[in-house]
């Protein structure tokens, strides 16, 4: 990930944008086609990245077929295989579970290329290690590319110029850097964000690490111990760049500002300064005591239960469990949010169901539902 975006804000970006166009799609098929994929979003590049990724698997299959048994250089043999590859791709048919990852993962290079072209191109000139950037993958490269596609078009330019087949990688990537500020090669960027703001609204400020100093207002005053530590043990050493994990700074410099205000000896510590009171389960038999009602899930789970809700429920992935606690803010009812964790999180991580943490979870989503009659 390049250093200037934040991988985590691109994460949590892609899967709500990915669940918000499948649980449209779903709603009324079970599988979609290869001409449902082209105009699977609005964002043309999202669609193309999905056909790139189901291309190379075709070709994967393709190459499975071989066998040390069989003379795959019989004509016959090439043709028949051909021919069922090529009837084979006329019928395409994806399912949810299995477009999910591909629909994540091109909505987050897309957004990558977009805002960090230089940086992509140089991964895909060198996504195989040792290999030399061919006409065939200059070729595929500006079939599969429509944002910035005149970087794209300028490489194959070049290597069609040089009169090889194909050139060394560090060749075709100082030949990206010759060009790579052209303007007349990149395209306008806000053309492109309005599409993804269609599916799901884009905040780009939020994409990228931000400078120091830059921080939200509210927290412009306070300054971690992370921040300051090292300038106080090695002066004048510390450049004036962005950290690369701003936005977690940013909150932890909130949570250690609260803590600092009427906190009693200096001694006490990180430990009991931050600990989360869970709900017991013998304050309820339904989850446990929920007095008070709250407008969205995500907004009401502290910094620790975060932790521990990741760690112990989620497989330490925070991305699956910001898609999960995304996916129950947008459901109706206590009763579709019991079913989702349940017949989804419940069986795929194999979670406990009388455990802390999936007590204290069920209370929080229980306090979002709190005015349904019975809660």
């Amino acid at each position: 990930m390049p250093d200037n975006l934040n991988s985590i804000a691109l994460n949590q970006y892609s899967a709500r944008f990915t669940t918000t166009v499948l649980n449209e799609v779903y709603r009324s098929q079970d599988v979609v086609t290869g001409a449902g994929l082209l105009k699977l979003t609005p964002v043309r590049q999202v669609n193309l990245g999905i056909l790139n990724r189901l291309f190379e698997e075709w070709k994967n299959n393709a190459e499975a077929f071989r066998s040390p048994y069989f003379d795959f250089s019989n004509d016959d043999v090439k043709s028949a295989l051909e021919e069922f590859m090529n009837t084979a791709s006329q019928h395409i048919a994806v399912k949810r579970a299995d477009l999910e990852p591909l629909l994540a993962d091109s909505v987050k290079e897309s957004l990558k290329l977009l805002l960090a072209p230089a940086v992509y191109f140089e991964d895909k000139i060198r996504a195989v290690p040792d290999v030399e950037f061919t006409h065939e993958k200059a070729e595929q490269l500006v079939k599969y590319t429509h944002i910035h596609r005149g970087v794209a078009e300028a490489l194959l330019g070049r290597l069609t110029d040089s009169g090889s087949d194909s050139v060394y990688q560090t060749q075709a990537v100082s030949w990206l850097y010759e060009f790579k500020d052209n303007a007349d090669l990149i395209d306008d960027k806000e053309q492109h964000l309005v599409q993804f703001a269609e599916v799901f609204p884009i905040n780009i400020g939020e994409l990228h690490i931000q400078e120091v100093g830059k921080a939200t207002p509210q927290h412009q005053k306070h300054e971690s111990f992370f921040d300051s530590a090292f300038s106080q043990l090695e002066p004048g050493t510390v450049r004036s760049v962005a950290p690369r994990a701003e936005p977690a700074s940013a909150v932890i410099s909130e949570i250690v500002a609260k803590a600092n205000v009427g906190s009693g000896p200096e001694r006490d510590s990180l430990n009991s300064r931050f600990k989360v009171d869970l709900p017991k389960p013998s304050d309820d038999q339904s989850y446990g005591s929920v007095p008070v009602k709250v407008e969205n899930i995500a907004g009401s789970i502290p910094l620790g239960q975060r932790f521990m809700f990741v760690n112990q429920l989620f497989d330490r992935n925070s991305e699956h469990f910001d898609k999960a606690i995304y996916e129950l803010d947008r459901v109706k009812s206590f009763e579709e949010a019991e079913n989702l964790i349940w017949h989804r999180y419940a069986s795929k991580y194999a979670w406990d169901v009388n455990g802390e943490a999936v007590t204290a979870l069920l209370a929080i989503v229980k306090r979002k539902f709190a005015s349904e009659k019975g809660l």
